[in-house]
């Protein structure tokens, strides 16, 4: 019997982002399970995590971009099988996430901050098509940017124990034409992981190149 298979998306999106990496896996009978984050929070999206982590023991988990950080914190002592960074953040213990996000982040992406009024962060819809998924069809590019989110940005909790990746084995793939999250900075983090992967994608492969996800996520869920 396959493992189950959980997807913790990426900052700004929501569980949508896999929709094309879902049908392909239960087309093959995986059992798959995502989440909308509630990003309001980082202490609450990794709360959120958790639980449903904890509802599918032995599970391979993916994190997505900001979804990495989620569940290097989420599954902390949890009977996980394998964890899976897609051009991902991958904290260490003692680090200061916040610094190094900020540096590893690409310009483009930080121009497209736009502060709200509540406090949460958007992002402009038409440069996010440039940032997020710059090597996708126009319209689904389009479509993605249209189903984005504001996020309350409220810094990233430090790691005082060992991260879930020192006690289970992971996967960590870098998108080398990635231009949210800078590839440099992603092979800083991939050093980390048992195992590294290259694409040569940009930063949303789910969207365009879903098969590849699948592959990696079924290959490991086996």
């Amino acid at each position: 019997m396959s493992k189950p298979i959980v997807l913790i998306h990426g900052a700004w999106h929501g569980a949508w982002a896999f929709d094309r990496v879902v049908e392909l896996l239960r087309t093959r009978d995986f059992a798959v399970h995502t989440i909308d984050l509630p990003l309001d929070g980082v202490r609450n999206d990794i709360a959120a995590a958790r639980a449903l982590i904890e509802q599918h023991p032995g599970a391979v988990v993916l994190g997505h971009s900001y979804g990495g950080l989620v569940i290097t914190h989420a599954a902390i002592g949890l009977p996980v099988s394998h964890l899976v960074y897609l051009a991902a953040m991958m904290p260490d213990s003692e680090e200061d996430v916040t610094a190094s996000a900020a540096t590893a982040r690409q310009s483009l992406l930080q121009s497209a901050f736009r502060p709200q009024p509540d406090g949460r962060i958007a992002v402009d819809p038409e440069l996010s098509v440039e940032v997020f998924y710059h090597d996708c069809d126009p319209e689904d590019a389009r479509g993605a940017a249209a189903q984005l989110r504001p996020m309350l940005m409220d810094g990233f909790p430090v790691l005082h124990g060992e991260p879930a990746w020192r006690t289970i084995p992971s996967t960590y793939i870098v998108c080398n034409n990635d231009k949210a999250l800078h590839p440099r900075a992603q092979r800083v983090f991939a050093n980390r992981a048992s195992h590294q992967v290259d694409w040569e994608v940009a930063h949303s492969p789910f969207v365009n190149r879903p098969e590849m996800a699948v592959e990696i996520l079924a290959g490991l869920a086996n």
